[in-house]
């Protein structure tokens, strides 16, 4: 195997932030880049950048590093699905893109990691996703909900998240608990 050359600045960011470098990084990396040019579009400050993740793997840790588009401050939505398909949104154009990673990008399975590293290094973008402008009614801005305190732990819970019994309040594992979860 050959000597890698050194990474881009930004990939290095996106390293650190991740912990090391692996094939599921390098895809979201790869794929925050081809969507971010798509819509022509930069870190999100706030919430101007919505990403909806079809996976929890690896690769959305590039998206928020790169994007900024974050759990915490909402532009971040997961969508069980098994797949390295993101789309990311731009509220203040109203435009999005869906960017799929191809099914034969990376070759044959047995490669190893370092050689799919090199693939995805190497690879033009064009022959890694597929990418495709798309209509999306971009979730609201995230909300900022009051804090009541759970009956049971004591603990805080988000209002819209508590189960609400009588003349007390429940967070959601303590509700389970009780058997009043689903009510």
């Amino acid at each position: 195997m050959h000597e890698r050359p050194s990474i881009p600045a930004d990939l290095q960011a996106v390293v650190d932030f991740h912990g090391h470098l692996c094939p599921g990084l390098l895809i979201g990396y790869r794929a925050a880049k081809v969507a971010a040019q798509a819509l022509d579009v930069g870190a999100s400050g706030d919430e101007e950048l919505v990403l909806i993740a079809e996976n929890d793997s690896c690769s959305v840790d590039a998206f928020q590093a790169l994007l900024s588009t974050t759990f915490g401050k909402g532009n971040l939505f997961f969508v069980d699905n098994g797949k390295q398909v993101f789309t990311l949104g731009d509220r203040i154009s109203g435009r999005a893109v869906r960017v799929s990673l191809r099914f034969d990008a990376l070759g044959a399975s047995e490669k190893s990691p370092g050689e799919k590293i090199d693939l995805l290094l190497e690879r033009p973008a064009s022959e890694l996703f597929h990418v495709n402008p798309v209509q999306l009614s971009l979730p609201s801005r995230a909300s900022v909900y009051q804090t009541v305190r759970c009956s049971r732990c004591q603990e805080g819970v988000m209002v819209t998240r508590a189960v609400i019994e009588g003349d007390r309040t429940y967070c959601g594992p303590c509700a389970q608990d009780l058997g009043l979860a689903g009510r």
